[in-house]
């Protein structure tokens, strides 16, 4: 079993040797001098043959990588330059310093190395400048050829060449084709005469497809095996997701990668034109078919319902599937015969025919693809869901698509070949595209939620990975599938425009313009910068947070330290944190903080626009936690809110009401407005009782029930003492009055119940009150009540309250 291993290693190194013992000896570097004449005379002669007529797309794109390379070549040139100068400066630099008067007089060698160290920086700065009047020169080639590349496009697709339905172009088809048959045969014939020659270049290249062609359908074979869709009548959502992919990719895999490799051993064997630029237009065609074969097998499933992903009738499954393959089949054949006829542009007359042909061809293709048969959902019954998947706006959408396609008919008998065949051949491109990604994200996003259910072998795979209990719940999936799917619109961005013909390369450039950023002064503002500074203040913020979660979980129990100044040193914690986080994100942004006046200057402008009340807020907390005229725990009341103070955040205040409700009070409102806090010196308070019994009690024995009933509750503070005090006489009855206190203000309401309990049974015990009639009550200011028995006439001739 070694012997082949090592045999395969041997191989692969050889395999890789090869391209390496290939190259060549690099030349010796040029002269800065004949560097620079060389890059302007490629210039000159790029711009020169941008000012002829005649100029091809390919042509344009040629030109343009060539100023590219130029600019590359000028870019780091002058980064070696101005590393060069900043060197020779800080050798300078001492040298530079003026002597003191009584000092001794510099040496000539000290004269001579500044002379010399000031020549060099001359000259470093000179290839600075020249450097960058070539980049200058580049970049205006290049948005020039831009603007070039722009306008002949749009002159190609918008050309008028003679209309099918004219006699001249019937007339010419049959040369046309005849000699269009006639070279391709020639071409033929030339090849297989000739015999294959191959590239060698590319052969380590082919044999490298060729291993990993092998590698992959072995991997393929395993996957579907383990994880392929089997018998199981009713699969779950997430298996059936994976097993349609997995069985959809094996399906099509190998024969794509058969395909690329066949394609790319013929493209070796230098076949003479124009079979040198069929052979790749011929390999895209079948990779795509293949791709929509493996598509509809994997997202339709015509055959297997039970695994079918998305969720269409069998019978618009069938449909569409079957008209799907039926036009990319027919239609992609169509399509490479009349390239093939009509490559070269010399045959207007067939190319005009051919157009027309293939547009009728494609647009009946289409239109079953489309129809409402081939889009009817699977609903349960009773549902309330659109019978039609997509609802109306895919209705619409498919609608405009029909109308987009049969367009092509008529500019082809309008005359326009080049816009038919580019609409269609654009469109079908971006329905290809889009599926790809709609089917991507639904296989991203059942793998996710397989990786974060604890019931399946990847997310126990994942817990045991990160450390979780078993039964832990997984959050991070959807971040993942955000930054996924960030990634698709990103590439889709790229490739659709592509599709439509829209220059790519003006969209990178733009795009790496927006990441590198524009210079404002001393200050590069530039999306990676800013992307850097989120990632910074992010992290900064994970790290404070953890750091503050250890000092609140760990290191405050173990301080013999009350409960409120743990919380301010918390939310201290917090507003440190956020501040390092803030600094540590301006500085990524490359702001320099000697210039930290222009920061705070457009801060205040902020603020004062938009932001007074946040920062009034947040300015306001710092105050309180420096301050603590209210701390976690206190019993408060501030602008119609009363309850306990949970958390003095950096915005608000959490109040608990004690209908045990939770109420965000902005920091800036104990500020402005009269705070009462009952727990400001102590946590102690005090209960009062206000009642009236019948004139004929004896105070005395009222006196001493009172006293008697507070001393009775556990929660009644003996220091001070309880206080019982006869308030006055009335027509009604005597008013008494008690006063108690408690140790802690949580237990007021407790033991203001318990009082009144137990006031009222010693009040019916020594028969003050009468318990048998009913009782009238009225309120008596805020904790009175009145209690009294009826007289004859209903008025009360007794009461007592509390």
């Amino acid at each position: 079993m070694r012997f082949p291993i090592r045999l395969a290693w041997l191989l692969l190194l050889v395999i890789g040797a090869v391209p390496a013992a290939a190259q060549t000896v690099p030349a010796p570097q040029r002269p800065f001098s004949q560097l620079v004449d060389l890059w302007a005379r490629q210039l000159d002669r790029i711009a020169g043959r941008a000012e002829q007529p005649g100029l091809l797309l390919i042509e344009i794109d040629t030109l343009r990588e060539q100023v590219a390379d130029v600019r590359a070549a000028a870019v780091a040139a002058a980064a070696l330059a101005r590393h060069d100068l900043a060197d020779t400066r800080k050798l300078l630099a001492p040298l530079e310093t003026k002597p003191a008067t009584d000092a001794v007089p510099e040496s000539d060698a000290v004269k001579a190395d500044r002379e010399r160290l000031t020549e060099q920086a001359a000259i470093s700065e000179g290839r600075v400048k020249q450097c960058e009047v070539v980049i200058a020169r580049a970049d205006q080639l290049i948005e020039r050829l831009t603007k070039l590349r722009g306008v002949l496009q749009l002159q190609t697709l918008l050309r008028r060449d003679m209309s099918p339905l004219s006699r001249d172009v019937w007339r010419n088809v049959g040369p046309e084709l005849d000699a269009s048959l006639t070279t391709l045969a020639a071409a033929l014939r030339t090849w297989v005469r000739d015999g294959p020659r191959f590239d060698t270049h590319a052969l380590p290249s082919l044999v490298w497809l060729a291993i990993v062609t092998i590698g992959l359908w072995f991997a393929v074979g395993f996957l579907r095996r383990r994880f392929g869709r089997g018998d199981t009548a009713e699969p779950r959502h997430r298996d059936r997701t994976l097993a349609a992919a997995i069985d959809g990719v094996g399906l099509v895999l190998l024969p794509i990668l058969a395909v690329w490799l066949i394609g790319a051993l013929l493209a070796a064997t230098s076949p003479p034109a124009p079979l040198d630029a069929l052979l790749p237009e011929l390999t895209r065609r079948v990779i795509v078919f293949l791709l929509v074969v493996g598509l509809t097998a994997t997202a339709l499933s015509p055959h297997r319902p039970a695994w079918r992903i998305l969720p269409f009738t069998n019978s618009s499954a069938a449909a569409l599937s079957s008209a799907l393959r039926r036009l990319m089949g027919v239609g992609l054949a169509v399509d490479f015969v009349y390239v093939a006829l009509t490559h070269g542009g010399q045959a207007a007359a067939l190319a005009s025919v051919g157009a027309l042909l293939l547009s009728i061809v494609v647009s009946l293709l289409t239109l079953p693809a489309l129809a409402n048969r081939a889009w009817h959902a699977a609903r349960p019954e009773g549902s309330e869901q659109s019978t039609m998947i997509g609802g109306a706006r895919w209705s619409v959408v498919r609608l405009l698509l029909s109308i987009a396609v049969l367009s092509s008919i008529g500019f082809a008998m309008l005359g326009y070949a080049t816009l038919a065949s580019h609409l269609h051949d654009a469109i079908y491109s971006t329905c290809l595209l889009i599926s790809i990604a709609l089917l991507a994200h639904r296989l991203v996003g059942d793998l996710l939620e397989e990786a974060a259910a604890p019931d399946t072998p990847p997310g126990r795979w994942v817990r045991r990975l990160l450390g979780l209990p078993p039964d832990s719940e997984v959050r991070g999936q959807h971040l993942v599938m955000l930054l996924f799917d960030l990634v698709l619109v990103v590439l889709l961005a790229i490739a659709i425009p592509a599709t439509w013909s829209v220059d790519t390369d003006a969209l990178l450039a733009s795009a790496k313009q927006l990441v590198h950023g524009v210079k404002i002064g001393g200050v590069t503002i530039s999306l990676g910068n800013i992307g850097m500074a989120i990632m910074a203040f992010a992290v900064c913020i994970v790290l404070a947070g953890l750091v503050r979660r250890v000092v609140r979980d760990r290191v405050l129990p173990t301080v013999d330290a009350p409960l409120p100044l743990r919380q301010s040193i918390d939310a201290g914690l917090n507003y440190l944190g956020v501040i390092v986080a803030v600094l540590i994100g301006i500085g990524a942004l490359g702001i320099d903080f000697t210039n930290l006046a222009i920061v705070l200057g457009a801060l205040s402008v902020g603020i004062g626009l938009g932001l007074q009340n946040i920062a009034n807020n947040v300015i306001s907390g710092v105050f309180l936690l420096v301050e603590r005229p209210i701390k976690a725990g206190d019993w408060v009341s501030v602008n119609g809110h009363e309850g306990f103070v949970r958390r003095i955040n950096i915005r608000a205040t959490e109040i608990e009401t004690f209908q045990r409700t939770h109420v965000l009070v902005p920091n800036s409102i104990f500020l402005q407005n009269p705070v009462i806090n009952r727990t400001y010196a102590d946590t102690s308070s005090r209960v009062e009782i206000k009642l009236t019994v019948p004139l004929a009690t004896d105070v005395t024995v009222m006196e001493a029930l009172l006293r008697e009933a507070a001393l009775g509750q556990p929660n009644v503070l003996r220091v001070p003492a309880p206080i019982v005090r006869f308030a006055q006489v009335t027509p009604t009855g005597l008013d008494f009055e008690l006063f108690v206190f408690v140790a802690r203000l949580e237990d007021r309401l407790v033991v203001n119940n318990d009082l009144h309990k137990a006031i009222l049974a010693r009040m019916i015990e020594l028969k003050i009150v009468d318990p048998n009639p009913v009782p009238q009550l009225r309120l008596r200011g805020v904790d009175g009540l009145i209690v009294g028995e009826r007289s004859a006439k209903g008025a009360p001739d007794a009461a007592a309250s509390s």
